[in-house]
C-alpha cells in the first residue's frame, strides 16, 4: 500500500515554466527591430520569442532542468511533452528519464 504521503506523479514534485533569455537592452532591442522588420516583410523570423522551458522543484523553486527553445511553436511541443511525462511518470522515473539527480 502507498502511503498518501509520497507524491504519485512527477506533477506533484515539479513545476512546469517558460523563462525568457536574458540577454542585455542592446540585444533586445536589435532582436525586437528585427522581429519587427522580418514581421513586416512577410518572414519569421522570432529573435525575442526565444527562451528556456524550465523544470524546477515545487519545494524551493531550485531549478531541475532547464531546455532552451526557439520559439512559441518549439516551445509548446517541449512543454506538451514535459506536461504528459510529469503527469504519467514518477518522481524517480522522471528524474532517470531526463538524468536529473
Amino acid at each position: 500500500m502507498t502511503s498518501t504521503l509520497e507524491p504519485l506523479s512527477a506533477a506533484e514534485v515539479y513545476l512546469l515554466g517558460l523563462e525568457p533569455r536574458h540577454t542585455r537592452r542592446w540585444g533586445r532591442l536589435v532582436a525586437g527591430a528585427l522581429d519587427l522588420w522580418c514581421a513586416t516583410t512577410g518572414g519569421r523570423f522570432e529573435l525575442t520569442g526565444e527562451g528556456y522551458v524550465v523544470v524546477r522543484l515545487r519545494s524551493d523553486g531550485a531549478l531541475e532542468l532547464r531546455l532552451p527553445v526557439g520559439g512559441a511553436e518549439a516551445a509548446a511541443e517541449l512543454m506538451g511533452i514535459l506536461r504528459r511525462q510529469l503527469d504519467t511518470m514518477a518522481p524517480d522515473e522522471f528524474r532517470l528519464a531526463w538524468g536529473l539527480r
